[in-house]
């Protein structure tokens, strides 16, 4: 255990440097974070067997999610409130979306990730080391596009997989992290989740996270203890929903989240 006893050293030298210079405690707290990925990795790890033994597997993102948020509120001092928390069992199976800003959204996700909930992503990271590992080994679906397979047909092979699990999807429908400068935003959503939603025929659970300015802003070499918010929105059902349609519905939904990212969010703090 001696490599504990070094980090510590290293750690609490960070500590004394950081009283003079904002950019080292910035870092300081990045090193924390990134002993909190490699806890989370190790517990689900140890636990992965056992959910496997009783047919839980896609249980593991949920193992990691809440492994990862514990052990930032104790070393990063980062809280997580939840309004409507009890809409994500009531809706599983479901699509959950939500908005996507910085690399501290795991924190988030560790807090909200439900119970049999995966992640879906590109057959090409399923290969990738370590983390296309730990991902199939949670269960998480993988989708590839064919020559002339539409984004549609995609989905719709996708949703079948859905089903078969019976399990629930996390998505960033921005695609991309948003980063903006004059206030909280949100970049326009790509039909992904909402095409895995219109075939499956399981409700859109919208989750928003506030802005996560006053908290870490990377440009600014600024990190900082807290709380929080998310807001669980109602779910969106698809029932009668016909494909021509979902254009809408996800602007619409894009629009509603917008409305009560601004609402939750704090007032921006000034970092010099």
């Amino acid at each position: 255990m001696h490599w504990l006893a070094w980090l510590a050293i290293v750690d609490g030298c960070l500590a004394v440097c950081a009283q003079f210079s904002r950019k080292v405690g910035y870092y300081r707290r990045l090193l924390r974070f990134g002993v909190c990925a490699l806890f989370a990795s190790i517990v689900t790890l140890l636990t992965l067997p056992a959910l496997w033994a009783v047919g839980k597997r896609a249980s593991g993102n949920w193992v990691a999610g809440r492994a990862f948020y514990y052990s930032t509120l104790v070393l990063l001092g980062i809280s997580v409130e939840i309004e409507g928390e009890e809409l994500l069992d009531q809706a599983c199976p479901c699509v959950l979306v939500g908005n996507h800003q910085t690399m501290f959204d795991l924190i988030m996700l560790g807090r909200v990730f439900p119970k049999q909930t995966v992640i879906l992503a590109k057959r090409s990271v399923s290969h990738y080391p370590f983390v296309g590992w730990f991902m199939r080994l949670s269960d998480d679906i993988f989708i590839s596009r064919g020559n002339k397979q539409s984004s549609s047909d995609m989905f719709k092979k996708a949703s079948e997989e859905l089903k078969s699990k019976n399990v629930s999807v996390w998505f960033f429908p921005e695609g991309t992290r948003g980063r903006f400068d004059d206030g909280p935003d949100m970049l326009p959503f790509k039909a992904g989740a909402f095409l895995l939603a219109y075939h499956a025929k399981v409700p859109i659970v919208p989750v928003v996270a506030m802005d996560f300015h006053n908290l870490y802003n990377k440009r600014k070499f600024w990190s900082a203890p807290g709380t929080f918010k998310i807001k669980v929105m109602q779910p969106i059902s698809m029932e009668g929903v016909k494909e021509e349609d979902l254009k809408d519905l996800m602007n619409q939904t894009r629009d509603r989240m917008l409305v009560e990212l601004k609402k939750i969010s704090p007032p921006r703090i000034a970092i010099d």
